[in-house]
């Protein structure tokens, strides 16, 4: 299964998600069933194939951000939380790699 990136085009929140799909196709129909595109018109909904998130595939459509594979995964790759709390970042399993942690906690 392929990793493709999706998210609306015209969103002003900026969320995005993974999913995995056969084909671009494929994976817009997911998204656009995904919480990040919730809102979208589905000719809105943009995915990119992301071939480093392939691995994570486990059976499932879409990564599970509150899963930690898939979180050190995606924040890896960029991802983050828009706003931390300090209490959020002390539980993180992807803290050591988080360039938007808050320290409050060290």
């Amino acid at each position: 299964m392929k990793a493709y990136k999706a998210w609306d085009e015209y969103s002003s929140e900026g969320y995005s998600t993974v999913v995995f799909a056969e084909n671009a196709s494929k994976a817009r129909a997911i998204a656009f069933h995904s919480e990040a595109c919730e809102d979208a018109r589905f000719v809105d909904i943009r995915v990119r194939r992301l071939p480093e998130m392939d691995g994570q595939y486990r059976g499932l459509d879409e990564v599970d951000w509150d899963c930690p594979e898939d979180r050190k995964a995606l924040v890896t790759l960029g991802w983050y939380c828009p706003e931390p709390e300090s209490w959020e970042c002390e539980s993180c399993p992807a803290k050591d790699i988080c360039e938007n942690r808050v320290e409050d906690w060290a």
